[in-house]
């Protein structure tokens, strides 16, 4: 049964919004659909994933506040795909909803601190969250002023608009990183230590209006390329990992007043989990849920965001290994894909993208057998 209350957002009465047009508003509108809601989205582009699977495009620039406003008057709810919004975008959402109530979920001050890796780091740390040693650097003359602080290797990121290893490199020595950094027309980027993980792993929760917190059991994350190529769930770790890991995801959600879905990624250090950052929003990592949980994350964002908490105390997951579909990933290999669609264990969600790029990401696999993801996915 779920609860309902004067704050929940009803299908047929009221319609959705979410910023950004890419394959998890796709995935969230698909639903959101099937709950017999409308959704909208807005972003600079047309014939979208969203678009294509029926959602309703508003096309304008993240800058152009008058066409963004036109929009938030047309909706109801507000919850978003992606936290590399503009500055000026943030701030018409946020004053738009103080000024006529509209529900945005998660809170915009959420988004800010989540896109900014220094701020983020802080926040952590206020928290009492383990992080990786890091330091602030946003102009040359600061290189030089913190240099005997810096440890090498180490691992330079920029402080905003980073995502799938874009943004960041890793450095041997003083020499490398000085002349990386002069060759910036800007420097606003944060030095991170390396850690010496024995592996990446991620929780993806969501928290209700009410404070109640649902969770997965944490996965195990596997990159290549600096991209999410498999997940494993649940991660192969032991169980105070697991605690500690879903402790700290509960210390964030509540410490943020949080509502929605959010994804907090840790390396793990011995009996260690060091918070990496989280993604206000559902994560690559929390594609297993669409066909191993009871309620997927994209369920989960649409019941936060629409105030519908649901009388279950955890969520119920079967074993899953995610396989992402990059770039040029289907070229060559149609014999493969086609014999695994003949497998019950086998699901196969494409994004509908125009055209395959390298390091974009086309679509995913679940596989819900018993075979390690070597065999499971051997090419």
């Amino acid at each position: 049964m779920i609860q309902e209350n004067k704050n929940t957002i009803i299908p047929g009465k009221h319609v959705l919004g979410v910023m950004g047009s890419g394959q998890l508003g796709r995935m969230f509108a698909q639903k959101a659909q099937q709950r017999g809601y409308t959704v909208k989205c807005y972003s600079p582009e047309k014939n979208t994933p969203a678009g294509k699977a029926g959602v309703i495009e508003t096309v304008g620039e993240y800058s152009d506040s008058g066409k963004l406003i036109e929009f938030l008057k047309s909706i109801d709810a507000l919850t978003f795909e992606f936290e590399n919004i503009p500055k000026d975008a943030l701030d018409t959402i946020e004053k738009f909803a103080n000024e006529t109530g509209l529900r945005v979920s998660p809170s915009v001050e959420a988004i800010r601190i989540s896109q900014n890796r220094f701020i983020e780091k802080e926040f952590f740390n206020r928290q009492g969250l383990t992080t990786t040693p890091y330091l602030y650097m946003h102009s040359l003359d600061e290189l030089y002023a913190i240099k005997n602080l810096i440890k090498f290797p180490c691992i330079l990121k920029t402080n905003q608009f980073g995502y799938d290893g874009k943004g960041q490199g890793k450095f041997s020595n003083f020499l490398e990183l000085e002349s990386h950094l002069k060759s910036l027309e800007k420097v606003d980027h944060i030095l991170e230590e390396i850690v010496n993980f024995s592996c990446e792993i991620s929780v993806v929760a969501c928290r209700f209006e009410s404070g109640k917190v649902l969770f997965y059991s944490p996965s195990e994350n596997i990159h290549k390329d600096h991209i999410l190529d498999f997940t494993i769930h649940p991660a192969r770790i032991d169980i105070d990992l697991k605690q500690k890991a879903i402790d700290a995801t509960k210390i964030l959600l509540n410490s943020l007043n949080y509502q929605g879905v959010l994804a907090l990624e840790f390396f793990v250090n011995g009996d260690q989990v060091i918070c990496n950052e989280f993604a206000p929003r559902p994560h690559n990592s929390g594609h297993f849920s669409m066909d191993a949980a009871r309620l997927s994350q994209f369920e989960l964002q649409l019941l936060t965001l629409c105030n519908l908490e649901p009388d279950i105390l955890e969520i119920e997951s079967a074993p899953c290994i995610m396989k992402n579909i990059i770039g040029f990933d289907f070229q060559g290999k149609e014999d493969k894909f086609i014999s695994r669609l003949k497998s019950y264990d086998y699901k196969l969600h494409l994004y509908q993208k125009s055209e395959p790029k390298k390091g974009r990401k086309m679509g995913h696999w679940n596989y819900l057998g018993s075979k390690p993801f070597q065999e499971a996915f051997p090419y």
